[in-house]
């Protein structure tokens, strides 16, 4: 089964990221996402629901079963689950009305999906009526709060004018992407388990500088998932199958950053200080998911075009 790059990024940046900020933010959750071990389980969990939602009916079912272990385990107690899962349904919804196919395949994934849920999390004699809160007040205030107008972009332009951020951080994010690039697309060096170690630090002190923003916070986050994931694949990368869609992957990464730096930081072009965060994720997402163990993502593997 697959997905193309554009739908990936669409789903990022409409359902994906909307959704990881409100629960990220949510202060019913702060105590359980502090904990590194409870991280760990949500991390990806949203993106590869909702991938697998769109793509594969039968690693959605084995996904949602996984998640409800888990919960059921209280590593991720949510007293307010039916908000949450009705919240994140909703925007599949809204997404699924703007990008509808002939076939409707997502829309007839989607209500299966949203059974599976209601089978695997409802109380004993709880309707599925009751279960989801399509409708109410509660979910209508969510929405709201994540629909991400145009009007409230932050251009280059006034993004300097704030004053948020001064010429020497400026000055050590541009230099950082710099070096990032010339370790990354240096032709002339075996890829092997050194280069990706070297390659997994200098992504790693980027996105260390780039959190110290808080507008710059999502990359900087996406980056540390890059940087994690090539932590545990360093070893391995260098007589990986995968390992020529890892490079051609990280190199569009590293393009896509230069990009970013020169229009947000350099020459203050970019109507949307933003306009990276949902394609960088999604970069990473397909690392993240075309290395997936077998084990953990069952048999087949999930195609990107």
């Amino acid at each position: 089964m697959g997905i193309s790059i554009q739908k990936l990024e669409s789903l990022v940046d409409t359902v994906v990221l909307p959704f990881e900020k409100f629960i990220l933010a949510d202060e019913r959750l702060a105590l359980y996402l502090a904990d590194p071990e409870v991280a760990k389980i949500h991390n990806f969990a949203v993106a590869k629901l909702t991938i697998y939602s769109y793509s594969d009916l039968n690693r959605a079912y084995a996904y949602i079963q996984k998640g409800a272990k888990a919960h059921r385990e209280k590593k991720i107690p949510l007293e307010n689950l039916k908000e949450f899962y009705s919240l994140y349904f909703e925007l599949c919804k809204e997404w699924n009305q703007q990008n509808r196919e002939a076939d409707d395949r997502y829309g007839t994934n989607l209500a299966m999906i949203e059974q599976f849920v209601y089978e695997a999390f409802k109380k004993v004699d709880e309707s599925k009526e009751n279960f989801y809160i399509y409708g109410s007040d509660v979910l209508k205030q969510d929405i709201e709060k994540m629909h991400y107008r145009d009007d409230a972009k932050v251009s280059a332009e006034d993004f300097y004018a704030e004053g948020s951020m001064d010429a020497l951080d400026i000055l050590d994010i541009v230099e950082c992407c710099s070096a990032l690039s010339e370790v990354v697309q240096d032709h002339h060096i075996a890829h092997d388990e050194a280069y990706f170690r070297s390659v997994n630090n200098y992504f790693h002190a980027y996105a260390m500088i780039l959190e110290k923003n808080a507008e710059f916070k999502d990359i900087g986050f996406s980056l540390f998932k890059l940087s994690e994931f090539l932590e545990n694949y360093s070893a391995t990368l260098p007589e990986h199958t995968q390992k020529k869609k890892a490079l051609v992957v990280l190199n569009a990464i590293v393009d896509d950053l230069i990009s970013w730096a020169k229009s947000v930081l350099q020459e203050r072009t970019a109507v949307d200080i933003h306009y990276l965060d949902a394609s960088l994720l999604s970069s990473i997402i397909q690392l993240e998911m075309l290395f997936a163990p077998v084990a953990e993502e069952n048999d087949d593997e999930l195609e990107f075009f």
